[in-house]
């Protein structure tokens, strides 16, 4: 990998990502590699160039210095989805970090050598049928639709969209559904009882959450087009995308979600990323 530019999303709030940052930027000056950073308030080096958006963050390499929502924002709102991403853990799990604040400088010097692999996560493309003007980008862990009264109930549809129409899998009342890729199955989906599943094994889960009536958590191959919505029976439901993205909607839009052509492209320094997550997620 031969990089002339590297780009930086850096999380503020974490106290160590400043420092990281700078000493991962100062390594990539000293290597004549320009450097893009967002958000610019703490990097005041003339040789670097500050953006006001990760979208205005390009480069043939991008570091994600934070914890997990860090990388997921960094996936989710680069320009150029197939950018690979560097994650430094700043988190507590680090699920999505490839090194972490203790070995992050083994990461760099790896990168400085071309000693680094790209290994291909999947993503979902999310559509809002009638919302014809609004562009999502692809999710690299879940879909959540839920209700937008806290406390509240929606009653909610899943169903399967094959060329002869709908095929419904399951209703029912309960606070949402969660639709996750295999990354996303060790998130909000693990959280409400999913299952774990090998980021080497792509598919598509779908993991109701706490439904009134026992609906199953369904595991299905990537190639299946699910559609989702909530019905006028409860309340008005809410779909989130990463949890970054918030979309209010009516009863009876229908979500639909099926599997991105977009991979997510993680630098990573060890082949067995996959093994390590299922490690991290049984601790």
């Amino acid at each position: 990998m031969q990089i002339k530019t590297a780009g930086m999303v850096v999380d503020e709030k974490n106290p160590r990502s400043p420092y990281i940052a700078s000493d991962i930027i100062n390594d990539l000056l000293s290597n004549n590699i320009d450097v893009v950073v967002y958000p610019p308030t703490k990097f005041t080096d003339n040789n670097v160039r500050l953006v006001d958006s990760i979208q205005d963050v390009t480069g043939d390499i991008v570091f994600s210095v934070g914890g997990d929502g860090t990388i997921l924002r960094t996936f989710l709102f680069l320009k150029d989805k197939d950018t690979p991403v560097m994650g430094i853990g700043l988190g507590e799990k680090n699920f999505l970090s490839s090194v972490t604040w203790e070995n992050y400088k083994i990461g760099v010097q790896r990168i400085l050598d071309g000693k680094v692999y790209i290994k291909q996560e999947m993503r979902l493309d999310v559509e809002i049928e009638g919302y014809n003007k609004l562009s999502l980008p692809p999710i690299l862990n879940d879909a959540v639709l839920a209700t937008a009264t806290l406390g509240k109930t929606i009653y909610a549809y899943v169903a399967l969209l094959e060329d002869e129409g709908e095929i419904d899998l399951w209703s029912g009342k309960c606070d949402g559904v969660i639709i996750s890729t295999p990354i996303g199955s060790t998130a909000y989906s693990y959280a409400a009882g999913g299952p774990v599943i090998d980021t080497d094994l792509e598919s598509i889960v779908v993991t109701p959450l706490l439904p009134v009536d026992r609906k199953p958590i369904i595991v299905m191959k990537p190639e299946r087009k699910l559609v989702i919505w909530a019905s006028r029976k409860r309340n008005k439901p809410i779909l989130v995308l990463d949890g970054q993205i918030k979309i209010g909607l009516d009863w009876e839009d229908k979500v639909v979600i099926k599997k991105s052509e977009n991979y997510a492209n993680f630098v990573v320094i060890d082949k067995r990323m996959s093994i390590s997550r299922m490690v991290k997620a049984s601790r």
